[in-house]
């Protein structure tokens, strides 16, 4: 027979009203709104801390928890948590991917149309009075290669919505093999390269996607190509991709996400970027929103919910 103990859950980000009803036969202290100078004083009592992107978790802050036995993150990505220290100190680090992998699958392919069929460009000329429809002559995906980096939740869920527009769809994932199906083939990253006509990133920041796409990826891409980044903006080099859309070699380029999401802490550098991304008629931004619906909201909180309560019945 398993036994279940009351945990302290202290929880600094928003999260739906199913994750508390799940977990409510423990202390729950809900603060979405709490500050970063009022944390360490909940931090010291908490045993379970859930959280979205508040904080960096690192290991200075693990070490203010002496209590904490698992970390939830409200999402997919955990490159704001430092799982490596927070093996060593015995604490469970649980993500929700599930949750929200239709949501990012349906932004990327609606990014990726918008793109191919000139949507956003043609909307604002239509706004300034100008029609120009010759000028935006689309492109149909059933004829182009979809190459797919990171083959996990996203990456899987976006292949099978793709299947239906009759594309022809790679997949290359790092940590993965034998992992081809109905929808995707599984290929090397030099042959995706050599063979796609649009490259979509759904892989985790570490060590080996930092900075990933860079000069000498899009160099050793065969054919110009639309590039979509709906994982983290530091796969991306900026500086190296807006010289390839300058060259014409990347034809448009869909970001969900940027290395700085912090618009209003940008050195020249980077505003001179951000202002040429902005003025490009063929880059599609927006603001991370890939994975957030009203529908991902509650769904996330509930398998992460779900999660927890498996992981802290002792046996």
């Amino acid at each position: 027979m398993k036994e279940q103990f009351n945990h302290t859950i202290l929880i600094i980000d928003e999260v739906h009203e199913i994750f508390l009803e799940k977990l409510k036969g423990h202390k729950i202290i809900y603060a979405p709104n709490i500050t970063l100078e009022e944390l360490p004083e909940q931090l010291e009592f908490a045993t379970i801390l859930v959280l979205r992107s508040k904080l960096i978790l690192d290991k200075s802050w693990i070490d203010r928890a002496p209590k904490l036995k698992l970390v939830g993150r409200l999402g997919s990505g955990m490159d704001n948590i430092n799982q490596d220290y927070a093996k060593k100190k015995g604490i469970i680090c649980l993500n929700a991917p599930e949750g929200n992998r239709n949501a990012v699958a349906e932004q990327t392919i609606a990014i990726l149309l918008s793109l191919l069929t000139n949507v956003v460009k043609s909307n604002n000329e239509i706004k300034d009075r100008k029609w120009l429809r010759k000028d935006n002559e689309g492109i149909e995906l059933k004829n182009l290669t979809v190459g797919i980096i990171g083959y996990g939740n996203v990456g899987q869920t976006l292949a099978a919505k793709l299947n239906v527009f009759g594309c022809k769809i790679l997949a290359y994932d790092r940590f993965l093999n034998n992992f081809g199906d109905e929808f995707a083939q599984e290929v090397t990253l030099e042959e995706l390269q050599h063979e796609s006509d649009i490259i979509s990133l759904h892989i985790p920041l570490n060590e080996f996607s930092d900075n990933m796409v860079d000069l000498e990826f899009m160099n050793r891409v065969s054919k110009p190509f639309y590039l979509l980044n709906l994982s983290r903006g530091k796969v991306v080099n900026t500086a190296d991709l807006i010289l390839k859309l300058k060259e014409g070699k990347v034809l448009g380029a869909g970001l969900d996400v940027l290395p700085n999401e912090n618009l209003n802490s940008y050195n020249e550098n980077e505003n001179e970027e951000f202002s040429f991304l902005t003025r490009s008629e063929n880059v599609i931004l927006t603001p991370h929103t890939g994975g957030l619906t009203k529908d991902s909201f509650k769904l996330i909180a509930e398998v992460l919910a779900d999660k927890v309560s498996r992981a802290i019945i002792i046996k």
